[in-house]
């Protein structure tokens, strides 16, 4: 369909024009416009209203430079939205048609907030095309940008913070790259880790347990060495652990019998591998001439734990009754209780001998 004269109509539903440059609509003319808008711009740089009557302005010449009469105008309701705001556009827009004799419009705005305003223009002349004008930088736009770019700073400058959004992420990268669709269970765990220690608050015993590691490595101590052992060592009881379900045809998913199973092929790797770590520091003890009494000791709790595991895991597989369960189990917290009793009344002694001298 072909019209004979198109009227390119400019939305302010809520009066910014009216409000910072002083102008009531209806604003007739191409010169008019242009004016307001420059006003406009000049009061407020960031006002998108400027853009969207320029748009209007833009419009308005492409239809005269295809032969097409037009007209541009910009209608201006209030600050008040709703009743009041499109009482006066619906006046404004009765004599925008009056005396444009137009039988297309187009409108442009700068939002959907104005777009509310297309049902009364519809019920007075068949619209043409919708013009909404996006900012290619608004404020929010800006704003949004520079606090991504401040967090992603904050990001790289915190430890913590990197920890967090940049090694967490590169940890699940790293496991799906080494065990493709079957990293997922890994990567969920490695999650699942992470949200145990925060939730219990055990933050602090993690930080501490990784710097005393980057601590022996730096020093060059012989625990550094004895914990790169000790963790592959455990990585190899996890190994040996799910090699055995696999060949029981168990699925771990199936916990209350893949769980005994595999805790019970582990459980020697993995407290081979807390003594290792405890030999390392024992070495250590020797060599700085300190007392290897809390290393002995924290062995005794790891033979202990070990005893009460394998206790748990012995009746689970039905391989002992309730009252074995129960020797094993209380054998188990002697030795953990005499050793925890002799660790603290060790290092009451050392903190009283510190405050005498």
């Amino acid at each position: 369909m072909e019209y004979k004269r198109v009227v390119v109509i400019c939305v302010d539903r809520d009066a910014d024009i009216q409000i910072k440059v002083g102008e009531e609509g209806p604003i007739y003319g191409r010169d008019a416009v242009l004016s307001v808008a420059q006003k406009l711009g000049l009061a407020d740089p960031l006002e998108t209203d400027t853009n969207a009557l320029y748009e209007a302005v833009r419009l308005y010449e492409d239809y005269k430079k295809q032969g097409v009469e037009a007209e541009v105008v910009a209608v201006v309701g209030s600050s008040n939205l709703g009743l009041e705001s499109d009482t006066k556009l619906s006046q404004q827009l009765d004599d925008v048609l009056e005396k444009s004799k137009a039988d297309g419009a187009v409108v442009v705005s700068d939002g959907a907030e104005d777009e509310h305003i297309l049902p009364l223009v519809e019920s007075r002349i068949r619209i043409i095309s919708v013009r909404r004008v996006v900012v290619k930088q608004s404020e929010k736009l800006e704003s949004t940008y520079y606090l991504l770019q401040d967090f992603l700073k904050e990001i790289v400058n915190d430890p913590k913070l990197a920890r967090l959004f940049i090694g967490l992420p590169g940890i699940a990268l790293v496991l799906y790259m080494l065990f493709g669709s079957h990293g997922w269970r890994l990567i969920f765990g490695v999650v699942g880790v992470f949200l145990v220690i925060k939730g219990f608050g055990m933050e602090d015993a993690v930080e501490k347990a990784f710097g005393e590691f980057k601590a022996s490595f730096v020093t060059g101590k012989i625990s550094f060495f004895t914990y790169v052992v000790a963790v592959l060592i455990a990585f190899v009881g996890l190994v040996v652990g799910y090699d055995q379900l696999n060949r029981m045809g168990i699925p771990f998913s199936n916990l209350p019998e893949s769980m005994p199973i595999f805790i019970s092929e582990s459980v020697d790797l993995f407290t081979f591998a807390a003594l290792v770590a405890l030999i390392g520091k024992s070495i250590d003890a020797i060599l700085e001439k300190e007392s290897l009494l809390k290393y002995a000791l924290l062995g005794l709790v790891v033979i202990a734990s070990r005893i009460i595991v394998e206790a748990i895991i012995m009746f689970m597989l039905g391989q002992i009754n309730y009252l074995n369960l129960a020797i094993w189990i209380i054998l188990g917290l002697i030795l953990s209780i005499l050793s925890f009793i002799s660790i603290r009344a060790n290092w009451k002694a050392k903190k009283i001998k510190r405050g005498a001298n």
